[in-house]
């Protein structure tokens, strides 16, 4: 199994996608997930006319550098959400899945929306979130890109029927019926919500495409590094090698040091007399923490004798 991580733990230093790739050089990782997930927003680049410089930018420097992009993560965007702007969504997540085919990545997770009580309007929900997804059958048939759906938990989005289970995510794939649509496993989510992993990971077989590897405390979102939560790494390494899981070992540990804004805490300014200077942790400091999360990586998994270069 290969180890590789979001560009999303650059989110917070304002760089450049190309720049953020730079950030990685060093840090022992080569293989990454294209984050997409902040690009909808208005004046996003994403959004603008020469909305593809971004990708252009980051495959150039991948390729000097010697990093490939293995998966991504579409924008933010709640598809079943009667306030949303579903035409700058539905534009954002088309051009995440072009810009998927230019970076020759070949799968993408795509979150399924919320706003239907769990379970009680399950069915409901599954048909209103099969039409979203129909919307993007053509970029994902034109591009040969997979469109992965998540697992959820509660404490994110409430009882309003995120995927909460494997049963849930094989149960609508197979309703949907599409040989593009598959699964990706967030075990942060899953360890928020107290579930036995390894059968859920069973469950899912050759659906599962993707994995997001964090850690938590089993009540928030944090996406921690594993071994600074609660989250049972054995069930899920058992887990995966007992469904011969082919894909990457994907961490979305953003928050192994955190920024003072970065969701789901918020750790207060001090209104003192000069300026605050450890908002966040230096550039640097942060790198060193990205090193630290693949030598972790590559710790579970030489633990279980699957640890590929």
């Amino acid at each position: 199994m290969k180890l590789a991580t979001t560009t999303g733990d650059f989110l917070y230093y304002d760089l450049t996608p190309a720049e953020v790739i730079r950030c990685f050089e060093g840090t022992g990782f080569r293989y990454l997930d294209c984050n997409f997930y902040n690009e909808n927003y208005p004046d996003s680049p994403l959004l603008g006319d020469d909305w593809m410089a971004q990708a252009r930018d980051a495959a150039k420097a991948a390729e000097q550098l010697g990093f490939t992009f293995v998966q991504a993560h579409s924008p933010d965007y709640n598809c079943l959400s009667m306030k949303a702007d579903h035409e700058s969504g539905l534009l954002a997540t088309i051009r995440s899945i072009e810009a998927c085919d230019y970076l020759g990545i070949k799968n993408i997770v795509v979150h399924g929306g919320f706003g239907y009580r769990y379970p009680e309007e399950r069915d409901k929900f599954f048909e209103k979130l099969r039409d979203f997804f129909r919307k993007l059958f053509p970029a994902m048939e034109k591009y040969g890109v997979n469109v992965l759906i998540e697992n959820g938990a509660e404490n994110n989005s409430g009882r309003r029927c995120f995927f909460m289970t494997a049963a849930d995510m094989t149960d609508f794939i197979d309703y949907v019926g599409h040989p593009l649509l598959h699964a990706c496993w967030d075990v942060g989510h899953a360890n928020m919500r107290g579930t036995n992993q390894y059968d859920d990971i069973c469950k899912l077989g050759s659906e599962l495409y993707a994995v997001h590897i964090q850690d938590n405390f089993g009540a928030y979102d944090e996406h921690f590094a594993p071994f600074m939560g609660t989250l049972n790494l054995d069930a899920i390494m058992q887990g995966l090698l007992e469904i011969d899981y082919s894909g990457y070992f994907t961490f979305e540990a953003c928050n192994i040091l955190r920024p003072a804004d970065a969701w789901p805490h918020i750790r207060q300014e001090f209104m003192g007399s000069m300026p605050n200077r450890l908002i966040r942790p230096s550039l640097e400091l942060k790198r060193k923490a990205i090193g630290l999360l693949f030598e972790i990586g590559k710790y579970i998994l030489e633990s279980y004798d699957c640890f590929e270069e």
